[in-house]
């Protein structure tokens, strides 16, 4: 696999143009490959800006209804780039407090479509965008920690909030964002893996907010909410390998485990989405040993792990509320 192939499975193909063009001229690679590498990041900049000029219009017309958009990940994220049109992001993830089911009919009375997607969120069509309209912030699967982190987002994710540039979108304030932003790589990393998009994320929100943080109430948060490990470690990977430079109690310290989870970000992954039965099988098998490998930085016990990623899969669809 060559860096511009990495650069697509990680997502981070603009932003490492970026460093490229910087180079100096005798380093510079031939002129197809900067031609390819140029073309998908021009590409890549049309896509988000109008990607976020269909949010933003969503968004301007719940606000008309009195219905707030509060953008979760991606286009929340990305405002915490040096170039936010360089993060890439496929739908847009949204809350709308306790106005979930007036944003899912108003999507409709917009020329949009509606369709339920499971216990945690709707999809919404407008425009060609995809929206996640949540119901909940996570999948919580019915466990007592689960529901804890859920109850505990709730609260947080109502203050502090700031509009995304001119826009009526909605970015979560910085406590919220350290909780959440870690609890979604948590989850990911332990089902199947992240990208180092989500490791960019992490180094790039704490460079921006990590001063405006109450990191003594912020710690004792995520240590409740089981995530604590792996916060430390996302910070220990950014520290040693991104750059990243704050000093952080109780975050970032050198821990044995680091150098493979590094690893196992930046190895291959499995594509779901064109795979055969054998190929899933497998895919289900490997899902459960690197539960077992990277247990120490789940938020639940193994045994609790496998019955969360079977009562609550495509094939059970088990129901799940607060």
């Amino acid at each position: 696999m060559n860096l511009y192939e990495l650069a697509q499975q990680h997502g981070v193909v603009a932003l490492v143009f970026d460093k490229i063009k910087t180079n100096p001229k005798e380093f510079a690679p031939p002129r197809d490959i900067v031609l390819r590498w140029l073309t998908h990041a021009v590409s890549l900049d049309k896509q988000m800006v109008e990607k976020e000029a269909i949010a933003a219009e969503f968004a301007e017309e719940l606000a008309k209804r009195d219905i707030p958009t509060i953008v979760l990940k991606g286009l929340a994220y990305a405002s915490y780039y040096p170039n936010p049109y360089h993060r890439e992001y496929g739908d847009l993830d949204c809350f709308m407090l306790d106005k979930k089911e007036a944003g899912d009919k108003a999507v409709v009375e917009i020329g949009g479509e509606m369709e339920e997607a499971g216990y945690k969120h709707s999809h919404l069509h407008y425009k060609g965008l995809m929206i996640e309209n949540h119901r909940y912030l996570t999948s919580f699967d019915n466990s007592k920690n689960g529901i804890r982190t859920e109850h505990l987002l709730q609260e947080l994710i109502t203050t502090d909030l700031k509009p995304i540039g001119k826009t009526r979108l909605l970015n979560p304030g910085a406590e919220f964002n350290a909780l959440f932003m870690v609890k979604h790589a948590q989850r990911h990393f332990i089902k199947e893996g992240i990208r180092l998009r989500h490791l960019l994320d992490w180094a790039l929100f704490l460079k921006v907010e990590a001063q405006n943080i109450d990191w003594s109430r912020v710690i004792p948060m995520m240590c409740e909410c089981r995530i604590l490990n792996f916060a430390n470690v996302m910070t220990a990977i950014c520290k040693e390998n991104l750059g990243l430079n704050i000093a952080i109690e109780g975050l970032g310290e050198p821990c044995k485990i680091s150098d493979a989870v590094l690893a196992d970000i930046m190895g291959e992954q499995p594509d779901p989405y064109h795979e055969n039965i054998l190929q899933k099988a497998w895919r289900i098998l490997r899902r459960f040993i690197r539960m077992w490998r990277f247990r120490t930085l789940a938020d639940e016990n193994f045994m609790r792990l496998i019955w969360n990623s079977i009562a609550f899969s495509g094939c059970f669809q088990r129901k799940a509320h607060l």
